[in-house]
């Protein structure tokens, strides 16, 4: 699994097996260490809640997803769906979730184990 955040937004995108564990029920946890025991980890969850949600709970970041939005994502070919989140005054916290599809430009060090396929992959 990978995590992206830019301001008030998060992304995560999802391998094949993934997104099948957790469409079964399973949560995906994955995590970054920094040294001298520092970590940061993320993870989503099949929970039962009415849309997507997002929460901070020390230095982890878990994302929560209905089922009926699970199943329907990972028995199709829906690239993803999305949540908005309401933060304080105005401003939204936009919570999205992907498959991963294969890179086009290979770079040294990525890896596209058990990714979809690009819709424009040409090979």
């Amino acid at each position: 699994m990978k995590l992206r955040t830019r301001g008030n937004s998060l992304r995560l995108r999802l391998t094949r097996s993934e997104v099948a564990r957790l469409a079964e029920g399973g949560e995906i946890t994955d995590r970054v260490e920094f040294g001298a025991g520092a970590a940061l980890s993320y993870s989503i969850a099949r929970a039962d809640v009415s849309q997507v949600r997002a929460r901070l709970e020390g230095a982890h970041v878990r994302v929560e997803a209905p089922p009926a939005v699970l199943r329907e994502w990972a028995g199709s070919e829906q690239v993803g769906f999305e949540g908005t989140q309401p933060l304080d005054g105005d401003r939204a916290l936009k919570i999205l979730v992907e498959k991963d599809w294969t890179c086009l430009t290979k770079r040294e060090g990525d890896e596209d184990v058990d990714t979809y396929p690009h819709p424009h992959e040409t090979c």
